[in-house]
Parts: structure tokens; C-alpha cells; sequence
């Protein structure tokens, strides 16, 4: 399984963590009992990487992992269904309010929030006592604990983004996509209030995982305003490694559309660099920035990389996506754009889309 169980459980505990499921759960009145799921979970995830890497030799240990990874998916579709059936309430709740018949229909239907909350009740009771039984079984195997910074340095697993969007299946973020058009497009006041004018100037786009940090730079990236107005546009996805040598590579690669050999030294790559951003006007979109520690971006990783990119011309632009707004701090941000929730319509319009498909699907289905 390699480090794939690892992976699993980090993206479910990202999930029981996350602010939007914690209102969720708190509206359907289930958060102790994934509290204590989310409990179980952290002390298991701690020596799953030992794990995998003994489970070659033991049997046995190969078969709690595949036994965890079964938990792991279920917990998943657990928290898919919590954030289905509370979208589905909310439309169902749009629909029949100040009708009587319509709360009634509410009472009586699949989505009853009584009926709901009790079946939910007891799966997530079945899902925790098999967690608990999987943590008990634990302690028969000499597993190491892997602090944060180890597991972190030990486990890069990129998350490989791309500039490409269909635009038209984007909802709810024009206003977004205008502000940050607007940044790109002309000076903010923390640029001209510089005493020293720099070439290379920094938007940070922040937000929860998964809020649509990345989508929202693609449609500005994709934009015919933004595309007529820079010479040059450039799209790397940094993950949690912030590696210079890695991402000037990968810059290279995409403002020349041909990748460096392995073989090529660094200083010869960023000259390449450098001869291809040199007086032209540049947006390059760092996508997905961590500050984790030292793997992460730092003050230091960052004037190296800026003072490769000074060489643009003034008015190159760079659009930093990341959950942390301490990472906008680091890279001296000239302005931060908080990327918030969709408004309720959004969302509504959103499920429908995803819901019903075709337009006007949803009016063969009204209740």
C-alpha cells in the first residue's frame, strides 16, 4: 500500500477538522461523537507511517492497515453524505417554508432531520467501534510515532494542479474574480507607497482547503483581460515543499514550454530563467503554498526566488494561493484577498447543477 493508508487518513482528519463540517455536525447535533472519532483517529495516524513500512515483513500488519483503510473510506463517505443531506434540507427548507403542507411533506419525507440525525447516530457508533477496535489491535505491533515534522519530510506527495477551467461550470465567484482582475491590472496603494519600486508584486488569494482557492486563480488567469495584458503568463503548483531548485525548474518549464535536463546545473537553469522573464511584463501563479517549518516557504527560500524574478518587467505580477495567511506575510503580499464561503443562492444553484445535471432538470423534480 505504500504510503497511500497514510494519505487516506490525513485527507479524512483534514475533513473532521475542517470549520465547514464542524458547523455541520454542530447543526445536526452529532459533535461529540465525531470529536471522539477525530480523537481515535489522531493517535492511529501517528504510527501508520512505521507501519507501511513494516507491513512487507507481517502479515498481520498488512491486514490492519487494509482494515483501517476500509474505516478511513467509510468515515469519507460519512462526511460526503453530512454535506449532501444538508444542502438537500436547506432546498427543501427554501421550498416549503411559510407552506404548512410543505413542512409537513419535510416531516414526513427521507430528509426528516429527527430521522436523520438518529440513523446517522448509529452509524457513526458502528464506525467508532470498529476504530476502536483497530486502535486497541495496535498495540500487538512494536509501531514507532512519527512527529509532524517528520512525517512531513518524509511523505511529499505533490498535489499537481493545471491552469486549464471551464468557466461556465463556476458559480458564484464573479465579484471575487473582478477584485483580483482589478489588483493585477493596476497599482495598489501598498505599491505606490513603496520607496523602493520592485518589479515583482505579490497577491495572495487565502482561504479554507477546498473553498476554491485555485479555481478562482484559473478563471483570473484565463480571463482575455489578464491574458492581453501580461506577455507572459506561468502556472506552478507548489504543494507543501517549498523547493526553489524544484520551482524554478518547473517556471522554466512553463514559460518556455520545454523542461531543463536532469543533468543541467542550477546556475545554468536560472539563466534560463532569467533570459526568459527579462523585460517582460509576467503573471506567474504559485498554487497551493504551505509554511511548513522548513520544508514550507520561508523569508529566506522567498528573496532568492523574488530576486530571480526581479528581472520582469515592472508590473509582473505573482498570485500566491494558500490556506495560511501567514504565508502571505512571508511573501510580503501587496494586497490579501480573503476567499470566503459562496452565498447561500451560490450554493444552492451549485447543488442543483451538480444534483440535477442538464438545465431544467430540476423542474421535472420539484419536490
Amino acid at each position: 500500500m505504500g504510503q497511500f493508508v497514510y494519505t487516506i487518513a490525513e485527507n479524512v482528519m483534514n475533513g473532521l477538522a475542517s470549520y465547514a463540517y464542524q458547523e455541520i455536525c454542530l447543526a445536526w447535533g452529532v459533535t461529540d461523537e465525531l470529536n471522539k472519532l477525530k480523537d481515535t483517529f489522531s493517535s492511529i495516524k501517528l504510527v501508520i507511517l512505521d507501519a507501511e513500512e513494516k507491513q512487507r515483513k507481517e502479515l498481520r500488519l498488512s491486514q490492519w492497515l487494509g482494515k483501517l483503510k476500509d474505516v478511513c473510506y467509510d468515515v469519507d463517505d460519512m462526511l460526503n453524505d453530512f454535506a449532501f443531506k444538508e444542502l438537500q434540507m436547506q432546498m427543501l427548507i427554501l421550498r416549503g417554508r411559510g407552506s404548512i403542507k410543505g413542512q409537513v411533506r419535510i416531516f414526513f419525507s427521507c430528509w426528516n432531520p429527527v430521522v436523520f440525525n438518529f440513523k446517522m447516530g448509529h452509524r457513526i457508533k458502528e464506525i467508532r467501534e470498529r476504530l476502536d477496535v483497530i486502535a486497541n489491535e495496535k498495540s500487538q505491533f512494536p509501531l514507532v510515532e512519527r512527529d509532524e515534522d517528520w512525517q512531513s519530510q518524509s511523505v511529499h506527495i505533490n498535489r499537481e494542479t493545471h491552469s486549464f477551467v471551464q468557466a461556465y461550470d463556476v458559480i458564484g465567484r464573479e465579484d471575487d474574480k473582478k477584485q483580483i482582475i482589478i489588483y493585477l491590472l493596476n497599482l495598489t496603494l501598498k505599491e505606490k507607497s513603496r520607496d523602493v519600486q520592485e518589479n515583482v508584486s505579490v497577491i495572495s488569494i487565502t482561504g479554507l482547503g477546498g473553498i476554491g482557492k485555485t479555481t478562482l486563480a484559473k478563471l483570473v488567469y484565463n480571463d482575455h483581460r489578464v491574458v492581453k495584458h501580461f506577455d507572459m503568463r506561468m502556472w506552478v503548483c507548489v504543494s507543501d515543499h517549498f523547493d526553489n531548485k524544484r520551482l524554478v525548474h518547473e517556471i522554466v518549464a512553463s514559460a518556455t514550454n520545454q523542461n531543463c535536463g536532469h543533468q543541467e546545473s542550477f546556475d545554468s537553469v536560472q539563466k534560463k530563467l532569467q533570459s526568459a522573464l527579462k523585460d517582460k511584463q509576467f503573471l506567474l501563479v504559485l498554487d497551493d503554498v504551505w509554511d511548513k517549518g522548513q520544508i514550507g516557504v520561508t523569508t529566506a527560500k522567498w528573496i532568492d526566488l523574488k530576486a530571480l524574478l526581479n528581472v520582469g518587467a515592472n508590473g509582473s505580477k505573482v498570485i500566491v494561493t494558500t490556506r495560511s495567511e501567514s504565508v502571505a506575510l512571508i511573501m510580503d503580499s501587496v494586497c490579501v484577498h480573503q476567499l470566503r464561503g459562496l452565498p447561500h443562492k451560490s450554493c444552492m444553484s451549485l447543488f442543483i447543477k451538480r444534483a440535477f445535471g442538464r438545465k431544467g432538470e430540476e423542474q421535472r423534480y420539484p419536490h
